[in-house]
């Protein structure tokens, strides 16, 4: 049977096996799917044990070490060496190749398990380190087929594209969910950086080094740290489409109407109550929720 999505948890059985896990840690699925930080590291492993017993009684089904990884990697729980080798056992394109029949499906799905396994083979208890979620420019989804050589996802492509020099020639960069305290600093030097993607990480604040990325329309920084909207992003001359979902901002600054580019800001469970009255909201789509 073909699966219909190439991404994490997008699949009917691995959505039942996750509202089962979840239901064992005492967390509804959808509460979680609006914040997946209410899963934590303490309650996924107190429940370890009942979960390790229920994915081993299933013997060869691939779905149930799936939904495990990315559990344990989103909370940064322990993950014994064992069981490491059996996700990773069971996690291989070789096993599903003849489910995908769209070129660009497939393509989306090696990208999807070559992340989840590089986090998972790097995984150490204690570092959270995030599945990725592909984001699409502009309503198009075809930044990582037509695109692709011109992007960089992850920690490993990105190193050797820093090694070889290649990062400077790059216009799309997928960083999500490796635990970054700060944006690489080499980041600020890629002149022609078109979109770049830091969601699920732990970064704070941003410097006013990223007013050298002239070129960047796109950024998107959902699951961070943020307590205050970064004013040097209010700088950014051509920016049009920003994201600070899920995080602690309580705060948009009158400044952010100085982004004359600027077509959607996405703000979605933050603390803030309202929008304030003197954004500038003509052209602009505010996509807001209260946390």
């Amino acid at each position: 049977m073909a699966r219909s999505s190439a991404q994490l948890l997008d699949d009917d059985e691995e959505l039942d096996l996750a509202t089962f896990m979840l239901d064992a840690c005492g967390i509804d699925y959808s509460n979680f799917f609006q914040d997946e930080r209410i899963l934590t590291r303490e309650n996924l492993e107190k429940n370890l044990k009942f979960l390790r017993k229920m994915i081993d009684n299933r013997f060869s089904r691939r779905a149930p070490y799936f939904v495990f990884g990315y559990f344990i990697l989103v909370t940064g729980a322990n993950m014994p060496e064992d069981l490491r080798h059996k996700i990773l056992d069971n996690t291989k394109w070789e096993d599903e190749e003849s489910k995908w029949l769209i070129q660009n499906n497939i393509i989306e799905r090696k990208i999807y398990l070559n992340d989840f396994s590089e986090k998972v083979r790097k995984h150490v208890q204690g570092q959270k380190l995030h599945p990725i979620r592909l984001i699409y420019l502009n309503g198009k989804n075809d930044l990582y087929t037509k695109y692709r050589a011109n992007t960089i996802i992850g920690n490993n492509e990105f190193n050797k594209a820093c090694k070889d020099g290649r990062i400077y020639r790059t216009k799309h960069i997928n960083l999500q969910g490796w635990d970054l305290k700060e944006i690489p600093k080499i980041i600020f030097k890629i002149k022609n950086l078109e979109s770049l993607s830091l969601d699920y990480n732990q970064i704070k604040e941003i410097s006013e080094d990223i007013l050298e990325l002239t070129s960047l329309k796109i950024l998107s920084l959902d699951y961070n740290e943020f307590h205050e909207f970064p004013g040097s992003i209010t700088k950014l001359s051509v920016i049009e489409d920003l994201s600070f979902d899920n995080n602690y901002i309580s705060e948009i600054p009158e400044s952010i109407n100085n982004l004359r580019s600027l077509k959607t800001l996405y703000i979605r469970k933050n603390k803030i109550e309202k929008i304030p009255e003197y954004i500038e909201t003509g052209k602009l789509k505010i996509f807001y929720s209260y946390f």
